[in-house]
């Protein structure tokens, strides 16, 4: 059924596996606090991002089960332009991380100490899981399908670009239920711009490891001083954000034409052509 659908309509399918991956972290989140509940857990000292990798671990499979029921799986063990090659794609991001690590640790480091070692080591898997289940779901399975309905012409392969970061920025709306709205909208709409820069990398790569790695390595450098000093959540930071952020959009949607230029499209087709086609 799922093959057919994607088949017959793609966008209708794209749209479909994003709630079912959305539906999945949500309904894992419910059954663990549950059951967390019932054995009389204590929540106020909860880990909350050991809690969170459980539920990554759960998307992270509903995508794989996507990929497999459609034939796709084949993806994951896709080399392409091979991974320290798709790093050199990734080059832009890549430099952007390394930035903001090294910023946060050198401007941003409270005095206070740090976590205690599990407490940092569930947050870097955490952060780690988050890069793999999102890149299965929303490049893997959709940008890979949008790809395929749209072609590797150039229209065809920024307008897959374009809406698979929509839909990857439209995903964070989720965070209402924890951040302030406004946060929220800008969240999505750098979250959408920053998608179209990671379809664009795998487009580019054929690796999907690549956007895997830049993903987790991204989401670490962004809540570094929270994840290792326990200062800041996630909800906190994301209710921080203003009207700043907007030029983000600007900030990753220039490599993306960068990416995609007219003399680098051969390679798009030569890692896509033959997925095109059928």
């Amino acid at each position: 059924m799922l093959k057919r659908l994607r088949a017959a309509h793609p966008i209708l399918y794209c749209i479909l596996a994003e709630v079912l991956f959305l539906g999945s972290l949500f309904l894992s989140s419910l059954v663990l606090t549950v059951a967390l509940v019932a054995a009389g857990a204590d929540f106020s000292g909860l880990d909350e991002y050991l809690l969170s990798l459980v539920q990554e671990l759960v998307g992270a499979g509903a995508a794989w089960l996507l990929l497999r029921r459609t034939g796709r799986q084949g993806l994951l063990g896709r080399r392409g332009s091979g991974f320290w090659n798709g790093l050199l794609v990734g080059m832009y991001p890549l430099a952007f991380i390394c930035y903001s690590i090294y910023s946060a640790l050198i401007f941003e480091r409270p005095d206070t100490p740090l976590l205690p070692a599990g407490r940092i080591l569930s947050f870097l898997a955490c952060m780690a899981m988050v890069g793999v289940a999102e890149e299965f779901l929303f490049r893997g399975v959709i940008a890979e399908t949008l790809l395929e309905h749209f072609g590797t012409s150039r229209a065809g392969v920024w307008k897959a670009c374009l809406l698979s970061g929509v839909l990857f920025g439209a995903a964070h709306l989720t965070n209402l239920s924890s951040s302030a709205p406004f946060g929220v909208l800008m969240q999505c709409a750098f979250s959408a711009s920053l998608g179209a820069l990671f379809a664009a990398i795998y487009f580019r790569t054929g690796n999907l490891w690549v956007t895997v790695f830049l993903h987790g390595a991204m989401d670490i450098a962004s809540m570094l001083i929270g994840g290792l000093y326990g200062t800041t959540t996630l909800s906190e930071s994301v209710s921080g954000y203003d009207a700043s952020m907007l030029l983000t959009v600007v900030v990753y949607l220039l490599p993306v034409a960068f990416l995609l230029r007219k003399k680098k499209l051969p390679e798009v087709q030569l890692y896509w052509g033959a997925y095109t086609q059928k």
